[in-house]
């Protein structure tokens, strides 16, 4: 009970999302895949919480300046969706695909949305690498990692089991190999980062439980917004899917703040070809 009440808030509003998920879901003709969805999440955040409650990470974030060092952050995140944004236009010819053009929007791409700008920022201030989100210690949460990766996929199995995608990823990114460095390393392990970064900061300057994570969540969900409108989708259903994706973020970023770590979040985004957030 102690614990429900001192994360009260959070609970609410993130029930509040997922309930606006589901009923998009059952709006669309896929009640099952909405009810699944929804179930999940509880099932994911309660088994992070007591898996991390009996193997308590013993390490700590470190964080030198909070509030210059979230305002940087999210500066690049701002900044890194519009040379998303710049870059899909490119691609969609809505801006002229000229040398002038193409070499500022791929170096600010690398810059502010991979994001390289922020990890180079935070090394100039003398941060190790490791202390960086990157610690494997205790490595009980990787195994942690792999049980959520699990979970999704039984729920993606029984739920919507025509959204998996794994066959189509194999075929299209070349193997297994392809999906470890385009999925794992050139997707997740940006994104990630750039989240526990956010959510970190975010945490020691406003001393919230969830809101945080909420924060650094949404922030996630939105950078979606270029591909997703680019890709062809009317701007309701961008913004819907942006949406749709919070619940999954926010369990990704509730696993890197239990276990003070990206990695196990980061092999969970990566490996995550369950389709089970899309519809």
């Amino acid at each position: 009970m102690k614990d429900i009440k001192d994360n009260f808030q959070i609970l609410v509003i993130m029930t509040l999302i997922n309930f606006v998920v589901l009923w998009n879901y059952i709006s669309n003709n896929k009640t099952l895949h909405g009810i699944g969805y929804f179930i999940f999440f509880y099932v994911s955040i309660l088994t992070i919480h007591f898996f991390t409650k009996r193997n308590p990470a013993k390490n700590e974030i470190e964080v030198k300046e909070p509030k210059k060092e979230l305002s940087v952050a999210i500066f690049f995140a701002v900044v890194g969706m519009l040379f998303l944004t710049l870059n899909f236009m490119l691609k969609a010819n809505t801006i002229p695909d000229k040398l002038y053009t193409r070499i500022p929007i791929g170096l600010g791409s690398i810059i502010f949305a991979m994001p390289l700008g922020i990890f180079v920022y935070l090394l100039i201030k003398r941060y190790k690498i490791m202390s960086l989100g990157l610690t494997t210690q205790p490595i009980i949460s990787i195994i942690l990692g792999l049980i959520i990766w699990g979970l999704t996929g039984f729920f993606a199995y029984f739920f919507n089991k025509e959204g998996i995608l794994w066959a189509r990823a194999y075929e299209e990114l070349g193997g297994i190999l392809g999906i470890i460095v385009q999925g794992v390393i050139g997707a997740a392990l940006f994104e990630e980062f750039s989240r526990f970064v956010i959510q970190s900061r975010f945490e020691r300057v406003f001393k919230t439980n969830g809101i945080n994570i909420l924060f650094a969540t949404t922030i996630w969900a939105f950078m979606h917004f270029p591909v997703t409108f680019f890709n062809g989708s009317e701007l309701s259903g961008t913004l819907v899917y942006c949406i749709q994706i919070i619940p999954i973020g926010f369990i990704w970023g509730y696993l890197t703040q239990r276990t003070k770590s990206i990695v196990p979040a980061t092999l969970v985004h990566g490996m995550n070809l369950w389709g089970f957030q899309n519809g």
